[in-house]
């Protein structure tokens, strides 16, 4: 079953919003077992709705489209439709009571163009939406299913959620697809794939494998996906196959769906009685905020030193003027002793400490933009990484941090 999404306005071509609509309806249809064929943007013009709308009918049986169904004068989605199914317009009076329902909610009253939006295509089904004025649209054509809601992101969840999904379940018959996400780091998805050749040949045919890469920040989501007619089947599926990448990909593995490595990382140093604090100077801050981004993290985490200049590391960290006029910032020694300092000032069993070249200026021959060093302490040992990075000063600032949480949550599993 395939349906293709229409999201209708200039705002969206003009990059004025960004699309988020199709990615959430995306995700809905797919989990009732339709697939999206396409996702196509148009303008608010009626030549360009009707052209996109007979080109939809030839792969897809639904068509759904968002947006254009306001009381101003660019809003033409409602009127172009009805024209093209040849449909008279009437006052809906359902509507128009939503519509002044709303109104009394604010103490305000409707007036005429109000009217005017409760109109309707006679012989559509209208679909109430109880969060805004325009109501939805719902037309049978042929062999196909046509549905015109409007673009507001809230509106476009509530009648997705309450009229189109439950009426699309009675009236069609899909099967089942289930989901599961298995969150990798430290590897790419090139390295992965080959890591993976002969797991993937041997899945069965209803059980396909994604990589969905992110190299802004040095992470990789596998989803295994299952389609079937019985959920209990595919998720004793999905469990088998799951258990089966344990041992091929290790603690590359950090955790599955929506779980952050910082989560795990907090977990870890619960279960151990640990207590972290970090220090940093090309990530400015980064790693504290990832990590306290978790509820809950004050229970093992600290305090974080951000020691962007030297002054700073001798100051608040103890990092020896020797060190730096001999190795310099960007260095193996002078990140040991951030971290050992970082330890000593907070009172610590744990920290990690981060110094180098984020860029895009500031490298040398011997130090190009994209050095970092990344030194981790547990108790008395520590361990420490060089990094050779990009040009990109965010993609630095991210890739470091994901790269210095993954040390730090391997240290604690004594995977080094």
């Amino acid at each position: 079953m395939k349906a293709t999404i229409i999201n209708i306005g200039d705002e969206l071509l003009i990059g004025q919003i960004t699309n988020t609509n199709a990615t959430w309806m995306a995700q809905k249809l797919n989990q009732h077992g339709i697939a999206v064929d396409k996702v196509i943007a148009v303008a608010d013009k009626k030549e360009a709705i009707v052209s996109t709308l007979e080109e939809s009918f030839k792969n897809s049986k639904i068509i759904i489209l968002t947006g254009g169904l306001g009381p101003t004068k660019d809003d033409i989605t409602k009127d172009t439709l009805a024209e093209y199914f040849d449909m008279e317009m009437e006052f809906h009076q359902e509507s128009f009571d939503n519509i002044k329902q709303l109104f009394a909610q604010f103490g305000k009253t409707t007036d005429k163009r109000y009217k005017v939006q409760a109109e309707m295509p006679v012989g559509a089904k209208i679909l109430i939406n109880k969060t805004g004025t325009a109501s939805g649209m719902w037309f049978d054509y042929e062999d196909k299913i046509i549905i015109s809601i409007p673009g507001v992101p809230r509106e476009v969840k509530y009648l997705m959620k309450y009229s189109i999904l439950p009426q699309l379940k009675l009236e069609l018959e899909t099967p089942t697809i289930i989901h599961r996400t298995i969150n990798i780091t430290g590897k790419g998805e090139t390295h992965l794939a080959e890591l993976l050749k002969d797991f993937e040949n041997k899945l069965p045919s209803n059980i396909k494998l994604a990589y969905l890469p992110n190299p802004l920040i040095g992470m990789v989501r596998l989803r295994l996906s299952a389609t079937g007619n019985d959920a209990i089947v595919l998720e004793t599926q999905l469990d088998h196959h799951v258990r089966k990448l344990i041992p091929i990909l290790g603690t590359m593995i950090y955790g599955e769906g929506k779980e952050s490595l910082e989560s795990v990382i907090g977990k870890l140093l619960i279960h151990k009685g640990f207590n972290l604090g970090t220090a940093e100077s090309c990530t400015g801050g980064n790693v504290a905020h990832k990590i306290t981004s978790v509820s809950g993290s004050s229970a093992y985490y600290d305090s974080s030193i951000i020691a962007y200049s030297n002054n700073a590391k001798i100051n608040l960290l103890d990092v020896k003027p020797k060190t730096l006029s001999e190795h310099g910032a960007i260095s193996e020694e002078t990140a040991i002793e951030m971290a050992r300092g970082t330890q000593k000032l907070l009172n610590v069993n744990c920290s990690i400490a981060v110094t180098g070249i984020a860029g895009p200026t500031g490298g040398s021959p011997e130090k190009p933009v994209g050095t970092i060093w990344v030194a981790v302490t547990k108790n008395e040992e520590i361990i420490t990484r060089k990094l050779k990075l990009g040009k990109e000063r965010l993609q630095n600032i991210e890739q470091t941090t994901t790269i210095a949480l993954n040390l730090l949550r391997r240290f604690l599993l004594d995977d080094l």
